[in-house]
């Protein structure tokens, strides 16, 4: 065993091999098996989900999202070319959270008989995936929501096909902070139904570790590279930069230009109006329309438009994920 590095033997296949300390989880990079570093005596479920969209069909995304977007080069499908495509495994947990919060039995008449029931003060159930790492590439948004369809059990030769990464993060830290939000909320709804009379039953369980795969895909436009990045499962674009047509960022910075005189000549003229002097309009109408003559300024800078997936428009897809 070196500093920084401990070696196991697979408790399943019987192979030796070496991973870092640092890591929560080893798998077995022979048979699949994916066991705890502290608990090498403990499997773990572990899963993978399927790669629907190969580098092909995630390259035709972007070309096909990036058409889409305002502003973009007259001439970008015919002057791109690929550049590479290398694929991420980011670790996710997954978990079933089935909390109650139960009133407490009381005897109630039934008839003639007096019978002990219980209320169900309040419930919450839900399946959650949740990163496992901190440390996810640039360009998934913290808080994207991860498609729990198309999971398969984990094979070795993933290892292989891309950047694999380790779970970073302590699986039961990560369940208490999960289950939280709902065990609060079961309770108070069991504090409205029984006061404080009430047993929480936490039925909650750990289902395993997930690998979810992700393209980073690069190309390049008029000798200029940009990158993307699309959820390899369900074809979602998630990052993408594109090049933004010169010609509409010309046209961009005339309209602040004529945004800014204009303000300064009906400025002028109110002030005419009223003070019987041109030039103070004028400067206030100037001064007042900058930020926008700004904004064109800062526009016809850039060559390059940037468009970030926002998780408060996942329920756009939710139907079919």
């Amino acid at each position: 065993m070196s500093e920084g590095v401990a070696r196991f033997t697979c408790p399943f296949c019987g192979a030796g091999f070496a991973v870092p300390k640092t890591f929560v989880y080893a798998t077995c990079p022979y048979c699949g098996t994916t066991f705890r570093v502290d608990k090498p005596e403990a499997q773990v479920e572990h899963y993978l989900f399927s790669v629907n969209f190969d580098k092909n069909a995630a390259y035709k995304l972007v070309k096909d999202f990036t058409l889409l977007q305002v502003g973009v080069a007259e001439d970008f499908e015919h002057s791109t070319e690929f550049v590479s495509a290398y694929q991420y495994f980011v670790p996710l947990y997954i978990f079933e959270v089935s909390v109650k919060a139960l009133c407490k039995g009381e005897k109630v008449e039934a008839g003639e008989e007096k019978v002990e029931i219980d209320v169900h003060g309040g419930e919450e159930t839900a399946y959650v995936i949740t990163p496992a790492t901190h440390a996810l590439p640039a360009g998934i948004p913290q808080g994207y929501s991860f498609p729990a369809r198309g999971r398969r059990f984990f094979k070795p030769s993933v290892l292989k096909d891309g950047v694999y990464l380790q779970p970073s993060l302590d699986p039961e830290q990560v369940f208490s902070t999960v289950k939280e939000p709902y065990l609060r909320k079961a309770i108070s709804e069991a504090q409205i139904a029984c006061g404080s009379a009430y047993e929480v039953a936490d039925s909650s369980k750990y289902i395993g570790l997930a690998h979810y795969p992700f393209w980073l895909t690069k190309y390049r436009y008029r000798g200029r590279e940009y990158a993307a990045v699309v959820d390899a499962s369900d074809g979602t674009v998630l990052y993408l930069e594109y090049p933004i047509s010169t010609r509409k960022r010309a046209i961009g910075l005339a309209m602040g230009l004529a945004t800014t005189l204009f303000a300064g000549l009906v400025g002028g003229a109110i002030a005419t109006l009223l003070t019987k002097s041109f030039t103070p309009g004028l400067t206030g109408g100037a001064i007042a329309s900058l930020p926008a003559l700004v904004v064109s300024l800062q526009t016809f800078a850039k060559s390059k438009g940037v468009y970030r997936f926002k998780p408060s428009e996942e329920a756009i897809f939710a139907p079919v994920r």
